[in-house]
C-alpha cells in the first residue's frame, strides 16, 4: 500500500515526518548516529531466535498516554516502565513518533535506560535513518509498517534494522501485505486487523487465524491488537502466537504476569 491509499490524516503525518526528518538529517549527519549507536549496548533480544514450542509467550507492557477524569493529559514514562517491570513483562513497548508525541526519541532512551528490558519503538520508520535513530536511543526492535511503506523501501528497512542488530516485526494488515512480508524473512510479522488511524481496533478472529496459518514456524508471530481484558487474551491463546501487547490495567486485573501466562496454556 502507498501513502496515497492511506487516509488524510495519516497522509498529514507522514509528510510532516518526512520534513522534520531532513530537518534532523541536515543537523546530524546519518554517521554521527551511527557512531552514538555503536556505543549503545547490545540490544536485548526480543523474537529474534528460533521458536521454541516450550518457551512461553512473550508479554509487551505498552507505555501508553491515558487521560484522567478532568480530561488532563498523564504521561510518565519512565515511571510506567518500571512499574512494567516490576510485574515482570518481557519488553515494553513506546510509540515514538514525535509528529504524534513530543520528545519521543528522549522517552525512548529515558526507557530504555531505567530497565533492563527490551524496547520496542512504534513510529512510522521511513529512511534508515530513523533505524539508526532508534538504536542510538537504546531501542532493541521496531515496528515497520507494511501499510505505510512502498514493498522496496520494507525490504531496505528490515535489512537496516537486522544489520543494527535490532529484531524487525513487519506489521501486516491483509494478505497482500502478509505474502509480500513472508519473501522477507523478518524476525517477527506482527498481525493487524486494521488499518492505520481506524477509529475503532477490533480483533477481526477469523481473519487473524488464517492469516496465521499462512505463517511458517520459523517466523514468530505477533498480534498487534492492544489487549485490555482477560477475554481477549483467552481468544489470543487459541491462535497460537509468539507474543502479545498488554495494558498496564490488565496486569492489575490478572493480577500477575503468571495468570496472564496460564491463560495462553490453557486447553
Amino acid at each position: 500500500m502507498t501513502t496515497n491509499e492511506l487516509s488524510p490524516r495519516l497522509n498529514s503525518i507522514i509528510d510532516a515526518k518526512r520534513a522534520a526528518l531532513e530537518q534532523r538529517k541536515a543537523k546530524t549527519p546519518i554517521e554521527a548516529l551511527r557512531a552514538l549507536a555503536s556505543m549503545q549496548s547490545r540490544p536485548n533480544p526480543i523474537l529474534s531466535t528460533v521458536p521454541d514450542p516450550t518457551e512461553p509467550i512473550v508479554i509487551i507492557g505498552q507505555i501508553k498516554h491515558s487521560v484522567a477524569d478532568n480530561g488532563q493529559v498523564m504521561y510518565d514514562p519512565v515511571s510506567m516502565a518500571l512499574r512494567y517491570a516490576q510485574r515482570h513483562v518481557d519488553a515494553l513497548a513506546l510509540f515514538t513518533d514525535e509528529i504524534v508525541y513530543k520528545n519521543g526519541l528522549d522517552d525512548l532512551m529515558f526507557v530504555s535506560r531505567a530497565v533492563d528490558l527490551p524496547v520496542i519503538s512504534q513510529d512510522y520508520v521511513l529512511d534508515e535513518y530513523q533505524v539508526v535513530e532508534a538504536r542510538a536511543a537504546g531501542a532493541s526492535a521496531l515496528i515497520l509498517s507494511a501499510a505505510v511503506l512502498e514493498p522496496h523501501s520494507l525490504r531496505a528497512l528490515v535489512s537496516d534494522a537486522q544489520r543494527n542488530r535490532m529484531t524487525a516485526i513487519v506489521e501486516v494488515h491483509n494478505f497482500d501485505e502478509l505474502r509480500y512480508a513472508l519473501t522477507l524473512s523478518p524476525h517477527v510479522i506482527a498481525i493487524s486487523s486494521d488499518n492505520p488511524f481506524t477509529p475503532e481496533i477490533e480483533l477481526d478472529l477469523e481473519m487473524t487465524r488464517r492469516m496465521r496459518d499462512l505463517i511458517p514456524r520459523h517466523i514468530r508471530v505477533m498480534i498487534m491488537e492492544y489487549l485490555t481484558t482477560m477475554e481477549q487474551v483467552e481468544v489470543v491463546a487459541d491462535l497460537g502466537v509468539d507474543a502479545m501487547i498488554v495494558s498496564e490495567h490488565l496486569i492489575e486485573v490478572a493480577r500477575n504476569i503468571r495468570n496472564l501466562r496460564e491463560a495462553f496454556n490453557s486447553p
